[in-house]
């Protein structure tokens, strides 16, 4: 609390202190308040008292043959409501020189939900044809000018890429409709599965490169290309020493394309471990079970992962309607797997569906929002060596609905 209040005195002071002297602010303050009330039909993995929402548990039959988890929930939460300070334009180093912090209360996990959360904190040198970013702000997989703008927070997670990070991002733009972009970043908060300084001991950044074409705002296509090295371990159970890493690498197609009525948005995704995206996926031991000495060394391998969504969204001015549906699913690993856990998220999953359909309404500052989402997870029964799923139990299905009020400022 003593933290929270120095950073509004501190916020506040930065925007009055200019005004009482008759200048214009440096800094513009925005943010939006955000009530949700939630409700689902069936009981399922989520986060942040709700707010995050992934997809339904796997049946739990008892000795009366009934489901366990076929029980509803309902909740109402405030914690996406964020603020944030955005510095005004200035030419420093021949540059057009911004700045942004923002936070929000929905903490870093479920056991810190409601403590304020640091979303973004960068820089932005801009050279007309050259742009850099340094702090923390979006991983390049996730972009900005397209994705999918669903009532549920997260945009579209597990099926959309999810994650901040601090970086180093630089930008060349060369033809008005072209950029490409090569940033090295560090993972924070969206790290992958597994041991938390995993990606900070292997002593080598995550490396993404991304090429877009387009105005950004009517059209707009690209594809993300990347990889990351993780260090799990320093030392065996044995107690000797270790440094056995893995790569992983991610692929991303996307398209965007505003029509005279309606946007158009869809994505591909393909790659391995894509926990840090707060996707399905992870890694493992490398080998089978029995084969390898569990208290030695031994090497991993990556679960991969496909993911395809598509949102659509009409252009009315007051009131618009959209839909969005996605898919993903669990290719198995590279090698034979055996898991470990807290390695992974979800390996135990086939695929997961779902279909949102929305409605929003906003009036000035005021947005009313509601969204009925069909989330479907089916959970594999049998694998092979490779954990690839050979046999496949019915779905679970959950309802999951949400009426959503913002005020925007």
């Amino acid at each position: 609390m003593i933290k929270f209040g120095f950073l509004c005195f501190l916020a506040g002071f930065v925007l009055v202190k200019p005004a009482i002297a008759g200048e214009d602010p440096a800094f513009v303050f925005y943010g939006y308040l955000s009530h949700q009330v939630i409700y689902d039909s069936y009981r399922s993995v989520d986060s942040r008292d709700g707010q995050i929402y992934f997809f339904p548990l796997p049946a739990s039959i008892d000795e009366n043959g009934n489901d366990v988890n076929r029980r509803s929930r309902f909740n109402m939460v405030e914690v996406q409501s964020r603020f944030g300070v955005r510095m005004k334009e200035q030419e420093l180093l021949g540059a057009s020189l911004t700045g942004l912090l923002e936070v929000d209360f929905l903490g870093t996990q479920q056991d810190y939900t409601r403590m304020l959360r640091l979303r973004q904190a960068f820089v932005a040198l801009d050279w007309q044809r050259h742009h850099l970013i340094i702090g923390k702000t979006f991983h390049p997989s996730f972009v900005l000018e397209s994705f999918p703008n669903t009532v549920s927070f997260a945009s579209g997670v597990p099926f959309h890429p999810l994650n901040r990070s601090p970086q180093l991002r630089y930008t060349f733009h060369p033809h008005p409709m072209w950029n490409m972009s090569l940033s090295l970043l560090t993972h924070g908060y969206h790290r992958s599965a597994g041991p938390h300084d995993a990606q900070r001991n292997s002593g080598l950044p995550d490396t993404q490169f991304r090429l877009q074409y387009g105005d950004g705002v009517f059209q707009t296509m690209g594809i993300v290309a990347g990889y990351k090295f993780l260090t799990p371990r320093d030392e065996t159970q044995a107690g000797t020493a270790t440094g056995e890493t893995i790569g992983s690498y991610n692929l991303q197609a996307f398209l965007k394309h505003t029509f005279p009525s309606f946007s158009l948005k869809t994505e591909a995704v393909y790659g391995q471990n894509l926990s840090s995206f707060v996707m399905i996926g992870g890694y493992g031991i490398k080998g089978r079970p029995g084969e390898v000495d569990l208290t030695g060394d031994y090497s991993y391998t990556n679960i991969r992962t496909m993911s395809l969504w598509t949102d659509l969204e009409t252009r009315g001015e007051a009131f618009r309607a959209g839909l969005f549906a996605g898919y993903t699913a669990n290719l198995g690993a590279d090698d034979d797997y055996i898991s470990l856990p807290g390695y992974a998220r979800n390996d135990d999953l086939h695929y997961v569906y779902r279909f949102s359909p929305r409605l929003m309404y906003r009036a000035g500052s005021l947005e009313f929002a509601l969204e009925w989402s069909v989330v479907g997870a089916a959970y594999g029964l049998e694998w092979d060596h490779r954990h690839r799923v050979t046999e496949t139990d019915d779905p679970t299905v959950n309802n999951h609905i949400i009426f959503g009020t913002k005020y925007f400022f």
